[in-house]
């Protein structure tokens, strides 16, 4: 059933400042004075505030060794999806792989028989990172995908094959007119509505993902580029314990979006707001990165 009522979340022990994906990530800032301690107050903050709306978080400690500063970003190592499959990728950089874990796996994929490792790929230079270069449209069995650094062709050819999910690719490019690192950045999709950020794509692959758009017949909410950069494209849509749709956004993607937006946004999801401005600010990511979807 989608959405998921159920998330995993991971409680980090090295919380901090990542140099190394800093390369590809052009959302990432230095910290300072101490800020990446506030990401543990803004991590239990968000779970309790998620388990308050009626959403099931399993929360999983981050080992103390090896550090792992990025190990707050579940959701690009491994996703579990409606028909039992979970599935493991390929990382760009080399201290993220070291986030995969096999005593996750064995508590998320019910059946080892559906888990499908593309870990492999990272030996041939192919990188595929879950459902930040993945944004899936369960209604329709499509995966949208911006090609970057982090998401190569190679890589999402192989995860058609191997998923049968219908892969759109596109390009999305930054006000410095380099890739965004992750298309869960650009756009989010809900049973109801396509919020995208178009001003950061090329004419044509506009035109190629709003021919497929109109095909699902969702609302589409369109974000500016400012809107983007306040990672108003970074939500989540859940299922509460009523069965309704929740849809999970900061503070800082809340207080970008206008009234007109956030009305079209509120017809058919309750809207759940989290705080986290440190995470943001040093981790380059927001609440959708945090959350992996359990099916």
């Amino acid at each position: 059933m989608w959405p998921s009522n159920k998330i995993l979340m991971i409680k980090p022990a090295a919380f901090g400042y990542n140099a190394e994906t800093a390369l590809t990530n052009s959302f990432q800032h230095y910290e300072t004075n101490g800020e990446a301690q506030n990401a543990l107050v803004e991590f239990d903050n968000m779970v309790q505030k998620l388990q308050q709306h009626g959403i099931d978080v399993l929360v999983i400690d981050d080992t103390f060794s090896p550090k792992k500063p990025d190990a707050i970003f579940p959701n690009n190592w491994f996703s579990t999806h409606t028909n039992g499959t979970c599935i493991l990728y390929p990382m760009l950089h080399h201290n993220r792989r070291i986030e995969r874990r096999n005593d996750i796996i064995e508590q998320v994929c019910n059946n080892s028989k559906k888990l499908i490792d593309l870990s492999y790929l990272e030996t041939q230079n192919l990188y595929l990172e879950g459902t930040g270069s993945l944004v899936i449209d369960h209604d329709f069995n499509i995966a949208y995908a911006t090609i970057s650094p982090r998401t190569c062709l190679a890589a999402l050819t192989i995860f058609e094959e191997k998923t049968g999910l219908k892969v759109i690719p596109f390009h999305a490019l930054d006000r410095a007119q380099q890739p965004i690192y992750h298309t869960n950045v650009v756009m989010a999709i809900t049973p109801k509505n396509l919020i995208i950020c178009l001003d950061v794509i090329p004419k044509a692959d506009q035109e190629k993902l709003l021919q497929s758009f109109a095909q699902s017949k969702k609302e589409v909410i369109e974000i500016s580029i400012q809107q983007l950069e306040k990672f108003a494209g970074n939500m989540l849509c859940l299922k509460n314990s009523q069965n309704n749709n929740a849809l999970v956004m900061s503070f800082t993607a809340f207080d970008a979006l206008n009234v007109v937006q956030l009305n079209a946004l509120k017809k058919h999801h309750q809207i759940i707001t989290i705080a986290i401005p440190s995470i943001e600010k040093i981790g380059g990511g927001s609440v959708r990165c945090m959350m992996a979807e359990l099916f």
